[in-house]
């Protein structure tokens, strides 16, 4: 939770904040991504219906996810 009086007391630490805080949103949104492309591995093998093509798509959105939010945890 943000300090509100801290906030105003140090105004130049605000753009700070809002570095840190969007940085934590698209981190969030990677992890999303990352969960998606995991379900859609998952879902698809006792149909039997993973192909090589979708083994690369889905590594390749969980390498990127990663990447992101590896990236985003050290700026925030």
């Amino acid at each position: 939770m943000l300090n509100k009086r801290l906030v105003r007391a140090v105004s130049e630490s605000r753009k700070y904040i809002a570095g840190n805080v969007l940085c934590q949103w698209v981190s969030l949104l990677a992890n999303i991504r990352l969960m998606a492309a995991l379900t859609a591995l998952v879902a698809a093998l006792p149909q039997g219906k993973l192909t090589a093509e979708m083994t690369v798509e889905i590594l390749f959105d969980a390498v990127v996810a990663v990447a992101v939010r590896a990236v985003c945890t050290l700026l925030s």
